[in-house]
């Protein structure tokens, strides 16, 4: 209401959800494509691929490889947690995974998971989501791990909940029209 009363309109909701388990098995992959981790070099693929997969996505504004590359420097992030699905030398999906460690516990993250328009409906969303699960639980020793999604993306909702993720809270997204 308060922000409403202030002709702020509500424009979009995101699940934050989490999972919680011991262990992620790792899920079979289809003829052809292979799993892979994050190397030195892949800034320009993973920027290609990330900007291909959200290009029609709400609030999304696409990177730059000197961006990229700097966010697989940043501390919570782990080279060997940003994984890729290929195929030949063609990046078809992704999952970049984080973390962040306590003394008495280790949350995982996935910040971001995309496919390539051109390899979508072949299940791979699910397969590089639960290998990016698997890090972070087998790996890095996740108990939990967290995500957050557009409610509106009704296939990245399937696919989550089908891993085991559920809906912890929403944010709700306003916004105000200014004029001149």
């Amino acid at each position: 209401n308060f922000l409403e009363q202030r002709n702020f309109s509500k424009v979009r909701t995101h699940h934050e959800m989490n999972w919680e388990g011991t262990s992620v098995h790792r899920p079979p992959l289809p003829s052809g494509f292979d799993i892979r981790s994050f190397r030195i070099g892949d800034e320009l693929l993973l920027t290609q691929l990330q900007n291909d997969a959200f290009n029609q996505s709400w609030g999304f504004c696409p990177n730059t490889v000197e961006e990229i590359a700097y966010r697989t420097k940043l501390s919570r992030c782990d080279p060997d947690g940003i994984i890729f699905i290929t195929k030949d030398t063609e990046a078809a999906a992704y999952c970049w995974t984080t973390s962040s460690e306590s003394p008495n516990q280790v949350v995982g993250v996935i910040s971001m998971t995309g496919v390539s328009p051109s390899y979508r409906g072949l299940g791979l969303g699910q397969i590089v989501l639960l290998e990016g699960m698997r890090h972070l639980s087998n790996q890095k020793g996740a108990r939990t791990i967290e995500l957050s999604v557009d409610s509106e993306n009704r296939p990245a909702l399937l696919i989550y909940k089908s891993a085991g993720f559920q809906v912890a809270s929403d944010t709700i997204w306003y916004e105000r029209n200014l004029s001149r």
